[in-house]
């Protein structure tokens, strides 16, 4: 995972804008503070950046993001953190926002599980799906002391699947995804789905069909896994019955449930803000029911929205672009294109360079 390297500064001094999430759209929020001339900072509750990116599945390739053919996950978090990473964004990782209180005169306090207080002009929301957690298989009971070894609810490094018998549960896109990327690493992958058809679609749907009439995978429709069989502590079997009631048995070492995530806003849902479908509602400034305070990402809510990274991108542009009145009120707003604004910065780096050389030559002489 890439380095953070934080500015010298007080963490918490205060900032124009305190972004709480960092996934791509906090990061790349980050970015567009430096591109409008203010100061932000990143409050993340996980250990690193990336949000469901890094920690659920790193290694998943992504389609849908403009300017990028195919990336893997992880890859992109690191593009976009190069990216803000030229305005030292002040980042606090592992902390999660508790509490927030808007002082009178308009600036912002957040309050973190580690008892920190950092200050603000504005706020913004990019907690994607707030606190989640993968949905589990009732029927198969406490098999927490298999997960990460036997059983796993994401995909973080392919090695973990090399040359074992794969059985992936689910019929969404991560499921597809998977059962295609797991094919040339395991030495067998078999899906197994509860439903008569895939829910996931597309080109993967094609690819696992495929797979499946050319005997590459095994896959099994309508059917469940009831219960595993463990031996040494290990995933050495499994039990399935189809709808039908009929029921069959497999060797496995390896089970990958993929069958979504539960989201819970967690400490979001008791700050009185407005809410629908277990987001925050924004208005067409990304701007919630308290002025000062912006939501993007997964996060927000509003008719027509499309929960895809996409967009994420584009209400973090707006959100910190329409922030800037409320942090600079009374202060007319120009559009500066960013070529024109990164030859500028450019420009002052090349004049700082030299002047340094400069410097360090006249004092080389005098010496």
């Amino acid at each position: 995972m890439f380095d953070i390297h934080n500015p010298t500064t007080d963490h918490h001094d205060m900032r124009d804008l305190t972004i709480i999430g960092g996934g791509p759209t906090g990061i790349f929020a980050a970015f567009q503070c430096g591109m409008n001339n203010i100061s932000c900072r990143i409050v993340e509750s996980m250990a690193q950046l990336g949000g469901q990116l890094a920690a659920l599945y790193p290694e998943k390739h992504i389609y849908d993001v403009a300017g990028f053919p195919e990336v893997p996950a992880i890859d992109l978090v690191e593009s976009l953190w190069k990216q803000a990473e030229r305005y030292n964004p002040d980042v606090v990782l592992g902390e999660t926002v508790t509490k927030y209180t808007k002082l009178d005169d308009g600036t912002f306090e957040t309050r973190t599980d580690a008892g920190n207080v950092y200050r603000s002009k504005a706020l913004l929301i990019a907690a994607g799906l707030g606190a989640f957690e993968p949905r589990k298989l009732p029927q198969l009971g406490n098999i927490d002391h298999l997960v990460g070894s036997s059983v796993f609810y994401a995909v973080r490094s392919v090695s973990d699947f090399k040359d074992k018998h794969v059985v992936i549960v689910g019929g969404g896109d991560s499921a597809l995804d998977w059962t295609v990327g797991l094919m040339k690493t395991a030495a067998s992958v078999t899906l197994v789905h509860r439903g008569h058809e895939f829910q996931g679609h597309g080109k993967t749907a094609h690819e696992v069909e495929m797979a499946r009439e050319a005997g590459t995978i095994a896959v099994h429709l309508e059917t469940e896994v009831r219960r595993i069989e463990e031996s040494s502590g290990e995933l050495c079997r499994l039990y399935l019955r189809s709808s039908s009631g009929e029921e069959s048995c497999l060797d496995a070492d390896r089970l990958l449930i993929l069958i979504g995530f539960k989201s819970n806003l967690g400490p979001l849902a008791g700050w009185d803000l407005e809410l629908c479908d277990n987001a925050l509602v924004v208005d067409t400034h990304m701007k919630t029911s308290v002025d000062g305070l912006y939501a993007a990402g997964d996060i927000a809510h509003y008719p027509g929205k499309l929960k895809i990274i996409q967009t994420g991108l584009s209400e973090a542009t707006m959100a910190v672009r329409h922030s800037l009145s409320y942090i600079k009120p009374g202060e007319k707003i120009r559009n500066v294109f960013s070529s024109v604004k990164m030859a500028k910065e450019k420009k002052a780096a090349e004049a700082n360079n030299a002047a340094e050389g400069a410097s360090k030559a006249s004092e080389n002489k005098a010496e």
